[in-house]
């Protein structure tokens, strides 16, 4: 697998070029949520596992993680990190879900992170590859639940994304992160059961996403770009 190799200065380099790159791509980046992100100081490992409707996800993540300052990493498909590599530089590593060995290296790369600095926040992307927002049931890999259950305990985020033309010429992205939940993991931890709940978690949050569009329900949301 691919590790990552985070840099201090790139990150700040690239956080310049990509909040103006989605400037210029977007028209807003509006976020619900962020006190929830903004509260995150205690010590216990954080999770944040996202939908993937879009190329952009990974940027529009990166993006949120720069405005609130937070020390993230991403697990990161390898083919896509091989074309992608600078993006080592910003915290992402490889996996590849399709070989269950190195899989199961990329959830125990991505364990140790999390163990060794309990400040280190992991995006992850359970679907494993770009779907349309709108495809039920969700369904994810388990790499969520393994992670928690090599961790031990985590706090877990469920965060989406979804991308809307409203009216203007350039698309609005909306980011909506839920309610954290602390998961006391154990040998008891039955993976199936945990990732269905993500997945039934998520659901709720993308249709009340939804909902908020279609009902022109925006003051929870603050742009941040």
């Amino acid at each position: 697998m691919l590790e990552a190799n985070k840099s201090v200065w790139f990150e700040r380099i690239f956080s310049v070029y990509n909040r103006n790159l989605l400037k210029r791509r977007f028209h807003a980046l509006h976020f619900s949520g962020l006190e929830t992100l903004n509260d995150i100081s205690t010590n216990t490992p954080k999770i944040i596992y996202v939908n993937h409707s879009s190329w952009w996800d990974g940027l529009v993540a990166f993006q949120i993680s720069s405005s609130l300052k937070l020390n993230t990493y991403v697990m990161m498909e390898e083919k896509q990190l091989k074309r992608l590599f600078l993006f080592r530089k910003l915290g992402a590593f490889s996996v590849v879900r399709e070989n269950p060995f190195e899989a199961i290296e990329s959830i125990n790369y991505a364990a140790a992170l999390l163990k060794d600095n309990s400040q280190s926040i992991l995006w992850i992307f359970p679907q494993g590859e770009i779907l349309p927002n709108e495809i039920r049931p969700l369904k994810f890999y388990s790499g969520v639940s393994r992670i928690i259950k090599k961790v031990g305990k985590c706090l877990v985020f469920p965060l989406v994304f979804r991308y809307e033309f409203l009216g203007n010429f350039k698309p609005v992205i909306f980011a909506r992160v839920g309610k954290s939940e602390l998961i006391d993991a154990d040998k008891t931890l039955n993976i199936k059961d945990a990732t269905k709940r993500f997945e039934d978690r998520m659901t709720l949050i993308l249709e009340e996403v939804r909902q908020d569009i279609l009902n022109q329900n925006f003051s929870s949301y603050k742009n941040i770009i």
